[in-house]
């Protein structure tokens, strides 16, 4: 049995299930009464996430299948085993870095940036999904297509509830003309 070949898949599922957890969780801090509970933990799984990503890129080096330069996990879309969907999970990564920086650094970027920034987080999983589903090697399980569909379909579904929410703020906060 391939042990590294096992720990790279699993680090790589348990890192895409964390940074949806995480995403969900932010969505559902939205939530007023819900915001204190939740937004600890949101970004303790995020950065939780961060790290189980950071051990499977880190053991794609020593995968005796098709391992990876560390160049190659570095450089988006320089790898020589399917390089644009490598790329893609290494630019998902740069983002999630980006998100996990400007919300530990807040205070000194300003709320508007770390607002901006935060969104990165849907193009950022959009593209772990990607990565995900064509790039790893059980996308034809049951299980994997019940966890990357279950997972498009909650986060698609409330995604579109954090959208309404803020439509219909907007629409409460605009003054009514007389």
């Amino acid at each position: 049995m391939n042990w590294i070949w096992i720990a790279i898949r699993a680090t790589g599922l348990t890192g895409y299930f964390l940074l949806t957890l995480s995403l969900l969780m932010g969505i559902y801090s939205h939530i007023p009464r819900k915001r204190g509970s939740i937004l600890g933990f949101h970004q303790i799984i995020g950065q939780v996430a961060l790290l189980f990503i950071g051990i499977h890129a880190y053991l794609l080096i020593f995968d005796n299948y098709e391992p990876f330069s560390v160049s190659e996990l570095l450089i988006p879309f320089s790898a020589s085993y399917e390089p644009i969907l490598s790329g893609l999970g290494t630019i998902a990564v740069y983002l999630l870095i980006i998100v996990i920086l400007t919300s530990d650094f807040m205070k000194k970027v300003g709320r508007s940036a770390w607002k901006k920034a935060h969104y990165l987080v849907f193009p950022l999983w959009f593209l772990s999904v990607i990565h995900g589903l064509f790039l790893g090697t059980d996308t034809e399980s049951l299980w994997a297509v019940a966890l990357y569909g279950g997972s498009v379909l909650i986060v698609s579904m409330a995604t579109i509830f954090l959208v309404l929410k803020k439509v219909s703020q907007k629409r409460k906060a605009r003054p009514v003309a007389t």
